[in-house]
């Protein structure tokens, strides 16, 4: 049997190798993300992020994401989860996923700083990522929640209701 008959199943042939110091870096206050593989390196498929967050980040607020699905890895440190209704401390080695439709967020409250993997399927939210950094750069400080949240939706993403 070879694996010919398989091909049209999809898949493009793609591979790369990316260095632990390489990708594209993306830098929020408190928070350094690097751009592992993209949407380039995958015709859309999925999106791969190394981050790292500092002890006491607040993190992103709580949102729903209507195009894609993530899934976090901890590395090291610790970082508190809102999956749906239920929060949850994932500490180093444990993974927590949220698809698309369910509110989420996470924070890290810990003194030490938090490393982490997230995949999003498909890619493409790493551009809203790209753009709040650039706006960050602009301006020097995190937008208005008025324009965070205008940003978001241009992404699909939006506000969840806060459950803490």
């Amino acid at each position: 049997m070879s694996f010919e008959r398989y091909l049209s199943m999809g898949g493009t042939g793609r591979g790369t190798v990316v260095g632990a110091d390489e990708g594209a870096l993306i830098e929020l206050p408190g928070w350094q993300m690097r751009i592992k593989i993209s949407a380039s390196d995958t015709a859309g498929a999925m999106t791969l992020i190394e981050a790292r967050m500092a002890g006491g980040h607040t993190g992103p607020a709580e949102h729903i994401h209507i195009g894609h699905d993530e899934a976090f890895f901890v590395i090291s440190g610790q970082l508190k989860f809102r999956v749906g209704d239920s929060y949850r401390t994932a500490v180093s080695g444990e993974t927590v996923f949220a698809s698309r439709g369910l509110a989420h967020g996470f924070s890290n409250p810990q003194l030490e700083e938090a490393r982490y993997l997230v995949a999003l399927t498909p890619s493409g939210y790493e551009f809203y990522f790209e753009r709040l950094a650039r706006l960050v750069r602009k301006h020097g400080t995190m937008p208005s929640q008025e324009a965070l949240a205008s940003l978001m939706a241009e992404h699909g993403t939006f506000l969840a209701t806060t459950k803490e």
